[in-house]
């Protein structure tokens, strides 16, 4: 019975290789820390007989953004994103014999608030996800919320009122619950440079965005001065509410609710605690998030994640229109 034999997992960890990267880590060379504690998962996993069970937090909302993305919906870089990580989940039940699973929780509640972006907003794009999955097949993906993570109640049977309507519960909740008064967020960022990449993202993201938000005033986004302190305001702010959240409360909300799920991440890291996937590979770097970026099909044929006010000369870009929404920008072809 497989519960008294050893499964083979290197076969498994090199798919996770094949479909991961990470940053230079000090003395590089040999394999990230990572693959330990997950070869040890997937061997429980082999012995208990069930999928792999894999856990990325991700799909937050669609940035409102203009200059990086072409409208609120998913669009071309949602659909590979989506599409990549369920084809990490076929080619794992390639070699593993009892198949693999993503669960993809939206982690857009924890934090949209901060920057103005409404509750309604993230439900719609989440929605728009979900449809596009079960429109493409992609069926070895499930979408969870914060709700579903935190217990208080199944997503699936809530109907878009009840959802809103918790939300707030639930960010008060995970504080409650996970929050420890103690932790240092300086400390964090200093003492961890996965911690610390992921803060450099969060903060140029709050930047570039805050002016997008309904509840930031004209008279704030017309002044530079003025734009300037806000964004730093609410920079701290969703710092402590970004790295003290997603670090910690969330994370131990995670642990606490997935604890035998191999985590993966959307974000740079060192491959430390998680592998690092990228949804749209890039030739030279990590590549942009769909939901703050635009995908431009190269003339060559190849997937670039791009901002929208990069690709807007009209004789070199061509942004295609399917089911009416703006779903990616084609590339001219040189004469």
């Amino acid at each position: 019975m497989p519960s008294h034999t050893l499964f083979d997992t290197a076969a498994t960890l090199n798919i996770f290789r094949l479909f991961s990267k990470h940053t230079q880590q000090d003395g590089a060379g040999g394999p990230v820390s990572y693959e330990g504690v997950a070869a040890q998962k997937i061997q429980q996993f082999w012995e208990s007989q069930k999928p792999i069970s894999l856990l990325l937090p991700a799909f937050p909302w669609k940035s409102p953004n203009p200059q990086k993305t072409l409208s609120q919906s998913p669009d071309l870089g949602e659909e590979l994103g989506l599409t990549r990580l369920n084809h990490l989940c076929n080619e794992l039940a390639q070699v593993f014999p009892y198949g693999a699973q993503i669960a993809i929780v939206s982690d857009g509640t924890v934090y949209n608030d901060l920057l103005g972006y409404p509750d309604e907003d993230v439900f719609n794009y989440g929605k728009e996800l979900r449809d596009m999955a079960l429109k493409n097949g992609l069926d070895s993906i499930t979408f969870l919320k914060l709700v579903d993570v935190l217990g208080i109640a199944d997503s699936k049977g809530m109907s878009k009122k009840s959802l809103l309507d918790v939300t707030v519960t639930c960010r008060s909740e995970l504080e409650k619950r996970f929050l420890d008064p103690d932790f240092s967020i300086e400390m964090e960022i200093k003492n961890h440079s996965d911690t610390a990449l992921t803060y450099k993202g969060f903060v140029k993201g709050a930047y570039d965005d805050l002016r997008w938000g309904s509840d930031t005033p004209e008279v704030v986004t017309s002044n530079a001065g003025l734009y300037q302190a806000e964004a730093q305001r609410v920079a701290k702010q969703m710092t402590q509410r970004l790295i003290t959240y997603t670090k910690q409360a969330y994370e131990k909300a995670l642990e606490s609710r997935f604890p035998d799920s191999i985590r993966l991440s959307i974000h740079p890291s060192s491959g430390r605690s998680k592998f690092s996937v990228p949804l749209v590979p890039q030739p030279d770097c990590f590549g942009l998030t769909p939901w703050h970026s635009c995908l431009l099909v190269t003339a060559q044929g190849c997937y670039r994640t791009t901002w929208r006010k990069d690709v807007t000369d009209p004789e070199a870009y061509q942004v295609v229109i399917r089911n009416g929404i703006p779903y990616f920008v084609r590339e001219a072809a040189s004469d």
